[in-house]
């Protein structure tokens, strides 16, 4: 039995669903680094395609051996990265505001951590373009399959279907829809939370601590309270 990544080769002939439970293919093979680590495996995709797949992209449910899309492992890739870059600039601003470190190693730990944030807001760019893609492509099949199913109502309340295989029909399509949305709402999410990363402030800590001593200089004027997000 498949129970961990370790043990991947007891999957070879299993079924490969996506987080949505539709069913992909099944494992055929892996491949092994010479320490005996499992880097990849090899899917039969609709029983015409072959691909090689990152086992980062592979995790094991109580449903089955699942693949994370694509676009969604980028996302979550990009998501935390700009995460933990925004979280440190953050936290060396404040760092500094305090004097509780020194100029010359606030100044290079910056210079590193804005060149990551360059490099991975380049690639956020990348993901969303990817997101937004697949979002199309979802919104398209979503289309087809509100036509399909107006056109099979139709066909029904017109007579020109038995009513065993029209609710078998409207069925499969209902959970096709049902799935599809979920998958763009999933999709979307992503995109907001990458935004919202990307617009959130580097250094609260530091503005806050900036309105405080003006304040304190100029006691005779009023206090501008800035909330920052």
């Amino acid at each position: 039995m498949c129970t961990s990544i370790e043990t991947i080769g007891e999957c070879l002939g299993k079924p490969v669903f996506d987080p949505y439970g539709r069913k992909l293919g099944h494992i055929v093979s892996f491949y092994s680094d010479v320490d005996g680590r499992i880097r990849a495996i090899e899917i039969n995709i609709g029983d015409h395609e072959y691909k090689e797949i990152p086992i980062e992209r592979i995790k094991l449910a109580t449903e089955g051996v699942v693949l994370i899309p694509e676009y969604e492992y980028d996302a979550l890739i990009v998501e935390n990265r700009l995460k933990l870059i925004k979280a440190r600039l953050a936290s060396i601003e404040e760092l500094y505001s305090r004097k509780e470190i020194a100029t010359h190693v606030y100044e290079n730990l910056k210079k590193k951590l804005e060149e990551e944030l360059t490099v991975i807001k380049s690639r956020s760019k990348e993901v969303k373009e990817n997101l937004r893609k697949r979002l199309h492509e979802v919104e398209e099949q979503i289309a087809e399959v509100e036509k399909a199913i107006g056109a099979l109502k139709t066909s029904y309340l017109a007579g020109e279907i038995q009513e065993k295989p029209y609710l078998t029909a409207l069925d499969i399509m209902k959970k096709s829809l049902e799935i599809f949305l979920k998958e763009k709402d999933d999709i979307k999410k992503h995109v907001d939370k990458i935004e919202s990363l990307e617009a959130l402030p580097l250094a609260p800590a530091i503005s806050l601590q900036q309105s405080k001593s003006s304040a304190q200089s100029t006691p005779s004027q009023p206090m501008n309270v800035v909330v920052v997000g």
